[in-house]
């Protein structure tokens, strides 16, 4: 349904860009006028600059074509240029060999990916403790092709018995039960997948736009490169299954740095052709009106009150768990862009030692709650309730009571009996006995 509607507008509005032809062709049904129309307004497309990774393909092909691993491959054979690398290289194959050897929890297969992280990890405890979660990594994919494997038997076991089974009481197309007849419709992964990419493209052409800066990865240490990149993958996700999402666009990205690649690693498919995703190594201010632009910052004391359809807000695609540096608010300063943050203290009471950083999927889950329904209460709901000033309140009290009922004697005798003098006056008491 939704492709034949997606094809009638693009008949309508006669513009369709090359991004997309691969994808439209195969449609059914897809008539000729359509065709000549996309050839000829090619260039009055009303995504134009939505895929900004066409005017980077170029750029884009030397590594981001790559596997994750061939990519760490090239960067470790780099690193094993130095000598002295080179020896510390040797020494870390030598130390893995003796945790295999002693029966530490060591895989069996190390990616290059695996020994370039080892490499930059400097103490031996953590070189440790990272094998030890590959290790884990590794038997739980061993487990689940097993798990794989015993529901395939257990399938192959049913039909035959199904085979094996007298149907001549009743016809098969009146045999409602597991492997016959269903009065329940069936969705399939595939087409909840083309729902959310239909969204997406939707809103490419009427949503309004929402752009993650991703120009802080100087600024962040290895893991909080992983975890931003992790973060950028489930803001992407949370704005695909809404029901308004915005035309979310992803600037200043650095095509060979490691946010690029671990981002890359959870959505392969973000340089499909037919994959709606906004990815450009170019800044946003040579995109987008700069007049338009609006960045969210939680170091800001603006408050925003209300969405402004007409606004281009901006979010920084930075993770900073040590410092708490405004780095967000200083880039918007440097660049003389109007500024704004939530009104979280407007309606959310935190707690002592509650912290109010808020995550990347977290700011687009209350965003798009908010434009969709012009609602601060109801789109704060995305913010972790063990934050909230009652909810800590309350853990606190439970681990009262709960230490309470372990020491209850000890609670009666310290209720019961009085108060303890421990003035001079009953010191000097004691000094004269």
């Amino acid at each position: 349904m939704y492709s034949r509607i997606f094809r009638r507008f693009l008949v309508l509005s006669r513009q369709l860009p090359c991004k997309y032809d691969a994808g439209v062709k195969s449609q059914v049904g897809v008539s000729s006028l359509l065709l000549q129309n996309a050839a000829k307004d090619r260039r009055r497309s009303v995504f134009a600059g939505v895929r900004h990774c066409n005017t980077d393909v170029e750029h884009c092909n030397t590594d981001v074509g790559l596997k994750k691993d061939d990519a760490a491959q090239k960067k470790l054979d780099k690193w094993l240029e130095n000598p002295d690398n080179e020896k510390f290289w040797r020494v870390l194959q030598l130390e893995v060999d003796v945790y295999r050897q002693n029966g530490f929890p060591v895989p069996e297969e190390i990616k290059p990916r695996h020994w370039y992280e080892l490499t930059l990890l400097e103490s031996r405890n953590k070189r440790r403790k990272y094998l030890d979660f590959l290790f884990g990594l590794e038997k739980k994919k061993a487990h689940r092709e097993e798990k794989k494997q015993l529901q395939r038997e257990s399938r192959e076991q049913f039909r035959a018995t199904e085979k094996m089974r007298d149907t001549t009481e009743s016809p098969t197309w009146l045999d409602y039960r597991l492997g016959r007849n269903s009065p329940f419709l069936r969705f399939y992964e595939s087409t909840m997948n083309q729902l959310g990419n239909w969204r997406l493209l939707r809103a490419m052409i009427w949503g309004q736009k929402l752009v993650m800066d991703c120009g802080y990865e100087q600024q962040m240490t290895r893991y909080e490169r992983r975890v931003c990149a992790r973060q950028m993958m489930l803001a992407w996700a949370a704005n695909r299954d809404h029901q308004d999402p915005f035309d979310l666009h992803f600037c200043n990205f650095n095509a060979e740095g490691d946010v690029h690649a671990d981002f890359q690693a959870f959505i392969p498919t973000m340089y499909d052709d037919d994959f709606p995703m906004n990815i450009t190594s170019k800044p946003y201010l040579d995109i987008f009106d700069k007049d338009q632009l609006v960045y969210l910052t939680p170091d800001c004391p603006t408050e925003l009150k209300e969405i402004d359809p007409d606004a281009i807000y901006i979010i920084g695609a930075i993770v900073d768990k040590v410092s708490g540096r405004p780095l967000s608010m200083a880039k918007a300063k440097r660049e003389s862009l109007k500024m704004a943050k939530l009104p979280i203290d407007r309606y959310l009471h935190f707690g002592g030692g509650g912290h109010k950083a808020l995550t990347l999927n977290q700011m687009i889950s209350i965003l798009l709650d908010v434009n969709f329904t012009n609602d601060w209460e109801y789109a704060f709901r995305h913010v972790p309730q063990r934050k909230l000033f009652h909810n800590r309140q309350k853990n606190m009290e439970r681990r009262v009571n709960k230490f309470m009922k372990e020491n209850e004697e000890q609670a009666v005798l310290y209720s019961s009996s009085e108060p303890q003098d421990f003035s001079i006056k009953s010191r000097k008491k004691f000094k004269g006995n």
